[in-house]
C-alpha cells in the first residue's frame, strides 16, 4: 500500500491504488466471533421494528444493511450511504444479486444529504474512527434523524489494543502507534459524552472484547509495520522479528490479540 497506514485511507478509498483491498478488508473484518456477536448486539440495543427507515452510513458493500432487510420488512426503508464509489458499487451489485429492495448513496456523513428528521433509525459501525470531525458527523446523524428516533455507532478503542508478545517495547509501540494513526483513536471511550453533548439519551452502552484471528492481523498490523518501517520508527530486522513471533504463537496456537469495542444508542428527544 503507501506510507500511510490502511487507518487513515479508509477516507479516501477511491484515491488508492487497491480500492478493491478495502472491500476484502471489510469483508475479512466481518468474521471475528466477538464481530458477529457486537453486530448481533447492536441490533438487538437498536430494536429496529417493521416500516421503520433505516439509515447506515459508512455502509461500506452493505452488508449491515442487508442484515436489516427482514426486521424492516416490506414497509420499511434502507438506506445505506458511503463516500466511497467502489463502495457504493459493490453494495449495489450485492444488493442486485441477493435481490432485496434497498438503496445506497454516494455521499459523506459530515453533510448528509437529507432532510431534518427522515429517518427512524441513523446507524454507523467502525465508521468514525477513520473522520477526522467524528463531531460533525455525529451532530448530522442526529439532524436527520427524527424525534424520537434511535441512533446507535458501534466503534473501538484502539488504545485499548493488547497483543500478547514478550518484546513489551515494540509492541507499545505499535500499539500506540496504530491507535495514532488512526483520524480518532479513542472514538470509543469518548461516545459517552459525545452523545450527552447532543442532548441524546443513552438508552445502552455496552463493552465487547473483539479477539482477532491471524488473517485479520496480517491485514491491519502487517501493513501498519511497513509504514513503521518506512517512517524510520522500527528497523526492518526488528519489524521481522517481532512478527515471527506472531506467527509461531499462532501457529503453536497461542496467539492473542484483542481490543475493546463501544456499542451505544441513544433516543433524540
Amino acid at each position: 500500500m503507501s506510507s500511510d497506514t490502511h487507518s487513515n485511507l479508509f477516507s479516501q478509498v477511491d484515491r488508492t491504488k487497491d480500492p478493491d483491498f478495502f472491500v476484502r478488508f471489510m469483508d475479512e473484518a466481518q468474521k471475528p466471533v466477538a464481530i458477529q456477536a457486537s453486530k448481533r448486539l447492536m441490533l438487538e440495543r437498536i430494536a429496529v421494528v417493521p416500516g421503520e427507515a433505516v439509515l447506515e452510513v459508512g455502509c461500506g458493500p452493505g452488508t449491515d444493511v442487508f442484515d436489516m432487510v427482514e426486521l424492516v420488512g416490506p414497509a420499511g426503508r434502507l438506506v445505506g450511504l458511503d463516500a466511497s464509489e467502489v463502495m457504493i458499487a459493490e453494495a449495489r451489485r450485492r444488493a442486485k444479486e441477493l435481490q432485496v429492495a434497498v438503496t445506497f448513496e454516494v455521499g459523506q456523513v459530515q453533510a448528509l444529504p437529507f432532510p431534518d428528521g427522515t429517518f427512524d433509525v441513523c446507524r454507523a459501525e467502525r465508521l468514525l474512527e477513520h473522520l477526522p470531525n467524528s463531531e460533525r458527523a455525529l451532530a448530522e446523524m442526529v439532524r436527520v434523524t427524527r424525534s424520537g428516533g434511535r441512533i446507535g455507532v458501534f466503534d473501538f478503542d484502539w488504545d485499548s489494543l493488547m497483543i500478547d508478545h514478550p518484546d513489551k517495547e515494540t509492541t507499545r509501540t505499535v500499539v500506540l502507534s496504530y491507535s495514532d494513526s488512526m483520524q480518532n483513536g479513542w472514538i470509543g471511550r469518548q461516545l459517552p459524552r459525545l452523545f450527552i453533548e447532543r442532548r441524546l439519551k443513552v438508552l445502552s452502552l455496552d463493552a465487547v472484547q473483539v479477539f482477532v484471528h491471524y488473517a485479520m492481523a496480517e491485514l491491519f498490523l502487517g501493513s501498519h509495520l511497513a509504514v513503521l518501517q518506512t517512517k524510520g520508527t522500527l528497523s526492518a530486522a526488528r519489524a521481522q522479528q517481532w512478527w515471527e513471533y506472531l506467527q509461531h504463537a499462532n501457529e503453536q496456537g497461542t496467539l492473542l490479540i484483542s481490543f475493546t469495542a463501544f456499542i451505544i444508542v441513544g433516543a433524540k428527544s
